[in-house]
């Protein structure tokens, strides 16, 4: 006798093997995110209440930042601002220990194409990024553009940390580049014509001790600001892209590109007044997500060259 065994249609027995194939990243993915959780939720009460880790500066910054606010109000940044600088400090270790697919859940890129088309043009590209939102998630731009990645790195003295600290920034492709001499190897990547690179750059950075200060109005206060990525950009003639993070969920944030176009590069500060415009705008909308911890306005404003 002869049976007819049924068979399963071909796109239910594919579903049913992708399942059980995700089966482990699914319950890596959700065990991770749990234990994080839990780790930052522990760490957020011992910088705030046991270190009081910075508690001077950040409630100066916030103040200074914003007058208007009541103390009320105020502490409840303050409270936001130490939640997410917990996040923030775990969310590299994630990053490195988490399936591809929650890493697309975690980085989101609203509009690669935004690089695509300047790849397609053979031009140069510099990211000005901030420390706002998360910026340790730019380590995958690797794997959602064709431009070769560049970023500055400050050596650590201690060496297993500095080696930890360059494979987790290091791991999915971007080449990093020492902070003594950034400049040099960072427009000599800039200026190659057979190959367009594309550079990384934290603008949001206190400038360096012995640089020349040049000051804007940013955050209600007169603000000593970096302009190397500017000076890269009329020396190279790169494109300059502004990336803005914002934070959608626990450890999970957006990326959307803004091309800074129509800049009179001729203009001192027009590329620089314009990244702080837009990143004044994204601490405006969620300030807790700025790094009201960094001590970003020690520069005195005595002998600084500025801006009007």
């Amino acid at each position: 006798m002869k049976f007819n065994i049924p068979k399963y249609p071909r796109s239910l027995s594919r579903t049913v093997a992708q399942l059980l194939t995700d089966l482990p990243a699914a319950l890596l993915s959700k065990s991770l995110l749990c234990l994080t959780s839990l780790l930052s939720v522990l760490l957020s009460l011992l910088l705030r209440f046991i270190l009081q880790y910075r508690k001077t500066v950040i409630l100066k910054n916030l103040t200074s930042s914003f007058p208007t606010k009541s103390p009320l109000e105020i502490r409840r940044l303050t409270s936001a601002y130490y939640r997410h600088m917990s996040d923030l400090l775990l969310e590299p270790f994630l990053f490195y220990l988490a399936p591809e697919r929650l890493r697309k859940r975690l980085a989101k890129y609203i509009n690669p194409e935004v690089l695509e088309s300047l790849h397609a043009d053979q031009r140069p590209v510099i990211v000005l990024a901030s420390h706002y939102g998360n910026w340790e998630y730019l380590i995958n731009l690797p794997q959602v553009t064709d431009y070769p990645v560049y970023t500055a790195y400050s050596p650590i003295k201690n060496g297993l940390l500095d080696r930890m600290m360059i494979r987790l920034r290091s791991f999915l492709g971007v080449k990093l580049i020492p902070k003594k001499g950034f400049y040099r190897q960072a427009l000599s990547l800039l200026r190659q014509t057979a190959i367009p690179n594309l550079l990384v750059v934290i603008a949001d950075q206190r400038p360096a001790p012995g640089s020349d200060k040049f000051h804007i109005s940013f955050l209600d206060q007169d603000t000593a600001v970096q302009t190397g990525g500017e000076r890269m950009a009329a020396s190279s003639q790169a494109a300059v892209v502004y990336v803005e993070s914002q934070k959608r969920s626990r450890f999970s944030y957006e990326f959307t590109f803004r091309l800074m176009e129509h800049l009179d590069r001729s203009t001192p500060l027009s590329i620089t007044k314009s990244y702080y415009h837009f990143l004044e705008k994204s601490i405006s909308r969620a300030p807790s997500y700025w790094l009201w911890s960094h001590n970003r306005w020690k520069i005195p404003a005595a002998g600084a060259i500025h801006s009007s």
